[in-house]
């Protein structure tokens, strides 16, 4: 079921936006091109994620050598620093961990989330 969470503007670029959507919370954020929503619930320890800090992810090439990748997002809890990569919700120290994800997309200049 997807579910129109408002005008694609009403969404600034790289900044979160947490709506109640039905019976949860979900966060939902612009990124590039793209559209991210994610339950606002860190499986760590049951913290407000979608209030924690937007950035792309550090990856480095070699020692001491280290860039932003702009293309991965990632999300990190306010809490206790956990970071989840946006696309999948995977942890980034523990991919058995996840926050929970749902596609997102923008139709017509709206914003849609499939809450499957």
């Amino acid at each position: 079921m997807s579910v129109d969470v408002g005008p694609a503007d009403e969404f600034p670029a790289k900044q979160m936006r947490i709506l109640d959507v039905g019976a949860r919370q979900i966060g939902v954020v612009r990124w590039g091109d793209r559209v991210f929503a994610v339950h606002n619930l860190c499986t760590h320890q049951g913290g407000p994620v979608c209030h924690g800090v937007l950035s792309g992810r550090l990856v480095a090439s070699r020692p001491g050598e280290l860039a932003l990748d702009e293309s991965a997002p990632t999300l990190a809890c306010p809490w206790h620093g956990w970071e989840f990569d946006l696309a999948t919700g995977r942890a980034l120290l523990d991919d058995k961990l996840r926050i929970r994800t749902f596609a997102a997309r923008i139709v017509d200049g709206r914003v849609l989330v499939d809450l499957k």
